[in-house]
């Protein structure tokens, strides 16, 4: 029995020992590294834009009538096609004089609309011609975007049929009164009141073509070259100064980095990027994409691909 009590004893002091010894390598053992999301800092344009939409026109758009119910014996021209200025474009009849008269352009441009029919009499409006390279988009915006634009300002105008091409356009005409409402009541149209706003195009407008429904992207506010952010790589200090957090390699261990705080000011907001400015700032800082997850003075490691 007393053999036996003094292996036991023997066994549970190893177990001690190894088991003591386990703990404190364990806590002699570095905590690893946070890994964290980075991004560089870099120098963007910031804008603010307000969206509306507008149809592409012509400046010069012309109407051709006639009031003579002649009937119409001829047509000489289609939808689509160009003209010269006193081009026939059609040919009357006269019954009761047996005679034959013609229908001229006006002016210089392409046919885009013909309501003339062989056979018909000629009572109204026949052609309109308009010239498709001097064009201009005619929109609209709401009540509340009014206070935020005014003319000369910068247009990004698309299109469906033009893709990801952005034309460069200026705001040129805002009208003075709202466009008329059909709403049977005050309130409604109050809510429904919009604005006819006129913008030009450049002389370059490959791709569009008259009738064509555009989005148009008013810029209210712009920043060029600045340093920006998303704004959750912002983050508030216990004085209320608002920083970023950057990791900053540390010399001695290679892949290593310390989590350090740098105050900014910022500035123009867009929907999803802040400008930043302060004297700290350059480009190439490794600005921490979710600062929220660490600490000034914190060892982190950054991720792979980041």
């Amino acid at each position: 029995m007393k053999k036996k009590g003094i292996i036991l004893c023997v066994v549970i002091g190893v177990a001690l020992l190894v088991g003591g010894g386990a703990y404190v390598y364990a806590n002699s053992q570095p905590t690893p590294a946070v890994a964290v999301k980075t991004a560089p800092l870099s120098k963007s344009t910031l804008q603010n834009t307000i969206s509306a939409t507008g149809v592409i026109e012509s400046y010069n758009k012309v109407k051709i009538s006639d009031t003579s119910n002649d009937k119409i014996e001829k047509i000489y021209v289609s939808v689509g096609q160009w003209v010269a200025k006193d081009d026939w474009l059609c040919q009357l009849y006269n019954k009761a004089d047996d005679s034959y008269s013609y229908v001229k352009a006006t002016t210089n441009g392409t046919i885009t609309a013909m309501n003339a029919v062989k056979g018909n009499p000629a009572n109204g409006e026949l052609f309109t011609i308009e010239d498709t390279n001097d064009l201009k988009v005619r929109g609209k915006v709401k009540e509340a975007d009014l206070n935020h634009i005014h003319e000369n300002m910068p247009v990004l105008v698309k299109s469906d049929a033009t893709g990801d091409k952005v034309f460069p356009g200026n705001l040129t005409k805002i009208a003075p009164t709202a466009i008329k409402s059909e709403a049977t009541t005050a309130s409604a149209a109050a809510t429904k009141a919009e604005f006819e706003v006129e913008i030009d195009l450049p002389t370059d407008t490959t791709g569009l073509k008259i009738g064509m429904t555009t989005r148009l992207s008013i810029v209210s506010e712009e920043r060029a070259d600045v340093f920006c952010v998303p704004f959750e790589a912002l983050v508030m200090d216990d004085s209320g100064q608002s920083c970023i957090y950057v990791a900053k390699e540390n010399p001695v261990e290679q892949g290593s980095f310390t989590v350090e705080s740098i105050p900014v000011t910022t500035g123009l907001e867009t929907d999803s990027l802040i400008e930043i400015s302060g004297d700290q700032l350059s480009e190439g800082l490794v600005i921490i994409s979710q600062p929220q997850t660490v600490q000034p003075g914190m060892v982190v490691s950054v991720e792979a691909g980041a």
